[in-house]
């Protein structure tokens, strides 16, 4: 991916995050940080390390971009969270998630969309990503 198009691609991201119904700010993270959220998902982390074996490229040397969750968020403002986009070479991987709130208790709240956005702003205490889903380009 050109460098054109991988900066248009960053800035539409941190656009549709930046709107998006948590009104959550983009902000790079390292590929190593996205591998531990996704750890889980043995097929995508297989897909990264074959295509950082096919471009020659390690771990460390990979940014990626992801949603940042906003200063509304009492617990959790600042943290990253899905959806990922890393540019790979001149491939670029996309992952989405289902994302699940727990409060400081671990009791479920919730999706956002399913509890009011109140009650996970104030009581949300850490969340689960599940249900991965990633594309790669071209």
């Amino acid at each position: 991916m050109s460098f054109g198009k991988r900066t248009a691609a960053t800035c539409a991201l941190a656009l549709a995050v930046a709107v998006g119904p948590a009104a959550r700010a983009g902000g790079s993270l390292s590929l190593e940080e996205v591998l531990a959220a996704v750890a889980g998902e043995a097929k995508l982390v297989g897909e990264i390390e074959v295509e950082l074996r096919k471009q020659d490229l390690k771990i460390g040397e990979i940014v990626c971009v992801g949603a940042r969750h906003g200063s509304q968020w009492r617990f959790l403002g600042g943290g990253r969270a899905a959806p990922y986009e890393c540019g790979i070479g001149d491939r670029t991987l996309s992952i989405e998630a289902d994302r699940t709130y727990y409060d400081v208790n671990g009791r479920r709240l919730g999706q956002l969309g399913q509890a009011a956005d109140k009650v996970l702003f104030d009581r949300a205490k850490s969340f689960r990503e599940t249900n991965f889903r990633w594309t790669w380009s071209p």
